[in-house]
């Protein structure tokens, strides 16, 4: 199952959410340059035009430099994916022969292994500090509109905080997967004039003078619940980084143990690393540790969204009097 989901999976970061999103990104630049993007204003030049055009140019941006991750993250996702077939061979003792490679085959694939879960082990710890950083700016964001009101929205307006205005977040349509259809392509600069006007009615709307307080404190509440529930998912993401990490270290101490097999002549550092385990212990021990931890790290996939909706709390209903 993992050979299959994790290859398929990294096919998918690869192309739907990597080459093809960034080709998308790259067609819409050039229609965004052709039509003058945000040089061509109207007459009158408002400042919701301007603020408009400027949060679709850096929203555009910022998902092309999210599919170059994901064409990276993909292939290293798939570099595990296809990995895991000699692990699964090894559970059934196919690699005791010298088919598909035999033990060395399981230890270059266990190598590979090791290679691609560094940089998902830098972007996990990335993104747990991200999401963390991010219910932060939420937070504060929510303080200024409680003693502000609406007057300073124009001030803090970006490709980022702007989704947090919206009541269902902003999610344009090239933030999405893409399928690389010839219908999907011919659509797109439909979609992307509708996007541009959707975006700037809503600007106008939160720039207006007139912004009702029931939509600031709509706003205000918004933002303390999406606060907290990135938070934990910054929380989550440090789990991920803790199971990942010691299925790291357990697989590599099997690989370890595979090149310095004479315990009498290992460099000390090894022996360290053992944690002064015999190298036929360590290695059923670093085996069951990275089999356990990526064996406990879908359960929690799996559940967290659940369970998380569970704890989030619940605003507190006014009763009439």
């Amino acid at each position: 199952h993992a050979f299959v989901s994790c290859s398929l999976g990294g096919i998918h970061l690869m192309t739907k959410s990597g080459l093809w999103k960034l080709r998308r990104i790259h067609r819409l630049l050039e229609l965004r340059k052709n039509s003058g993007g945000d040089k061509k204003k109207d007459e009158k030049s408002s400042a919701a035009s301007t603020v408009s055009e400027k949060l679709i140019n850096d929203s555009l941006a910022n998902e092309g430099e999210a599919a170059i991750r994901s064409l990276f993250v993909g292939a290293l996702v798939f570099s595990i994916g296809v990995a895991f077939f000699w692990l699964f061979a090894n559970s059934f003792h196919v690699t005791s022969t010298d088919w598909i490679g035999g033990v060395q085959g399981l230890i270059h694939a266990l190598t590979v292994m090791e290679v691609a879960l560094l940089p998902l082990l830098y972007y996990m710890i990335k993104d747990a500090a991200g999401s963390i950083g991010k219910a932060g700016k939420m937070n504060d964001l929510a303080s200024k509109l409680e003693k502000n009101g609406g007057k300073m929205i124009k001030d803090v307006l970006n490709a980022e905080t702007y989704g947090w205005f919206v009541e269902d977040g902003w999610s344009p349509f090239w933030s999405t997967d893409v399928s690389g259809s010839a219908e999907e392509i011919a659509a797109e600069e439909k979609m992307l004039t509708k996007e541009i006007e959707a975006a700037q009615s809503k600007v106008e709307s939160l720039l207006s003078e007139k912004v009702s307080a029931a939509v600031v404190e709509d706003t205000i509440d918004r933002l303390h619940s999406n606060a907290w529930m990135s938070k934990m998912e910054g929380y989550r993401e440090y789990v991920y980084f803790l199971l990942n990490f010691i299925a790291f270290y357990g697989y590599l101490i099997g690989v370890l143990v595979f090149y310095f097999d004479n315990e009498d002549f290992q460099p000390s550092y090894v022996g360290s690393m053992k944690m002064g385990l015999s190298n036929a212990d360590a290695d059923w021990t670093g085996n069951f540790a990275g089999d356990f931890m990526w064996t406990v790290e879908p359960v929690i996939i799996l559940a967290s969204p659940t369970l998380l909706g569970l704890m989030k709390p619940k605003k507190a209903k006014v009763k009439a009097a």
